[in-house]
């Protein structure tokens, strides 16, 4: 499975490229690709209070691994992501990096015996949990969850009841952890039957930039701010009903603004910018 695309640009194009590790960026995704990435991701089982590597499957062709564990008992189990799973990818400042919502693909292999999950977030701005709505799959097998950390409501433990909270800036500022649990029903099929993850993802925010047009000494200026994890593309039209893209103005990334310059023509011409997820796969870590 792929990062799941959202549907605000023109374009349908899945871009992906190739960064360092420890880039704690919007767009950023694990495939688990790689053994030594997921073994550097823990499993917290409640069912002894200890943590373990998770299992790694690669599908035989290592084209579309995924990390699972299984329950013992009706113990819930916690993938978790700290400072040394991904090289860190996950970790961090969220809110400097342009996250604005996170998913994975989820596996439940019995869903007759599976209640509900959930993402979590620990930030140590005030050293506390931050959690999701309820992730509830509708069948066994591979399903998706999407959570925003910007439009959604999370939970966190006060006295005893979890509380509606909307997460801030300074929250998400010193993430130290992060990931999903699962929990079972109280039945004993329970016990032995897995649950996974694969295609953890930040995605950046869908926000359509400002466009500033300039002309001066002849020549045509369009300029726009850029946030990560997202592909900008331009297209011009000469009658506002027929688009092309702009030769060498598609696959547009990056950070800083951005400015594209043309010489003035004869002719009337309209451009407008489209937006849409560019992810970025985590490199080969090394080995924990």
């Amino acid at each position: 499975m792929k990062p799941h695309l959202r549907s605000v640009a023109a374009s349908a194009v899945l871009w992906i490229a190739f960064v360092p590790a420890n880039a704690q960026l919007a767009g950023t995704y694990e495939p688990f690709t790689h053994q030594a990435n997921a073994e550097s991701w823990l499993v917290y089982d409640y069912a002894d209070g200890e943590f373990y590597t998770p299992l790694w499957d690669s599908a035989g062709d290592g084209r579309n691994p995924d990390i699972h564990f299984t329950f013992a008992g009706t113990n819930a189990l916690v993938f978790y992501a700290d400072e040394f799973s991904s090289g860190g990818a996950f970790v961090g400042d969220l809110a400097a990096a342009g996250v604005d919502a996170i998913s994975c693909d989820i596996f439940v292999e019995n869903i007759d015996s599976f209640d509900v999950g959930e993402f979590f977030l620990f930030s140590a701005t005030n050293n506390r949990y931050y959690v999701s709505e309820f992730i509830i799959p509708q069948a066994s097998g591979w399903d998706t969850a999407y959570a925003s950390l910007t439009e959604d409501t999370w939970y966190v433990l006060d006295n005893g009841a979890y509380v509606p909270v909307q997460l801030t800036g300074e929250i998400l500022s010193e993430i130290t952890a992060i990931g999903i649990t699962f929990y079972p029903l109280d039945v004993p099929e329970a016990d032995g039957k897995s649950v996974g993850i694969d295609n953890f993802t930040f995605y950046g925010a869908l926000v359509l930039p400002e466009i500033t047009p300039t002309a001066a000494g002849g020549l045509f200026q369009l300029s726009f701010d850029r946030r990560p994890g997202i592909g900008y593309s331009i297209q011009s039209s000469p009658d506002l009903a027929t688009w092309t893209l702009v030769p060498g103005e598609e696959f547009i990334t990056g950070n800083a603004p951005y400015t594209m310059t043309k010489p003035v023509g004869a002719a009337s011409q309209f451009f407008k910018v489209g937006i849409e997820d560019f992810f970025t796969p985590v490199p080969e870590v090394s080995a924990p």
